[in-house]
């Protein structure tokens, strides 16, 4: 029942966040605000086009973590409904925290050191905020059973090689295609 509780509560933000975001628009260029029958339909139709993306990725993620609780004891989960709201909570945390956190810390690390934080740097802040992320919410969902904090380190490193592999994919692929329409 919690689990429902918080993603109830996540679907209201999305849906207050759309509404305020809408009045800003209109008011930003001048024009009147939309009125509650064009709200009615574009604030679902706006979620649904977030939601949609993000539903998938947390399928993707509770792959990931099905595959992680078979294999190993790192982590488990009592039920379906436990691990899809471990995924999505973990996806939208990763998204919130790459969008708002990360760069604030290293604007932080940029002013105190004086110089540019190198990549290696940057990507073990990001790995040890991702293993905080995953302990913290292990131990708040119930349903949700994490080692210790190793197993949060050991999936967030895992997250991320998955991430370079395929970041390194992609690079591969746009150097091919650019490669084939220079010939």
């Amino acid at each position: 029942m919690n689990n429902y509780v918080l993603l109830f509560g996540l679907l209201l933000l999305l849906f207050f966040g759309l509404n305020v975001l809408l009045n800003y628009l209109s008011h930003r260029d001048h024009e009147p605000a939309p009125s509650w029958k064009t709200k009615i339909w574009a604030i679902p139709l706006l979620s649904l086009l977030i939601i949609g993306p993000v539903i998938g990725f947390a399928f993707l993620y509770m792959t990931f973590f099905r595959g992680i609780e078979h294999t190993s004891s790192l982590i488990s989960f009592t039920g379906k409904a436990d691990l899809f709201t471990f995924s999505l909570v973990i996806l939208l945390s990763f998204l919130f925290f790459e969008t708002f956190i990360h760069p604030l810390t290293h604007a932080l690390i940029r002013y105190g050191l004086k110089r540019p934080p190198s990549i290696y740097s940057r990507q073990i802040i990001t790995i040890i905020a991702d293993c905080l992320l995953i302990y913290v919410f292990a131990h708040l969902i119930p349903g949700v059973y994490i080692k210790d904090f190793l197993s949060a380190l050991t999936l967030s490193v895992a997250l991320h090689v998955i991430e370079w592999v395929l970041a390194g994919i992609m690079i591969l692929y746009k150097k091919n295609n650019k490669k084939n329409l220079n010939m």
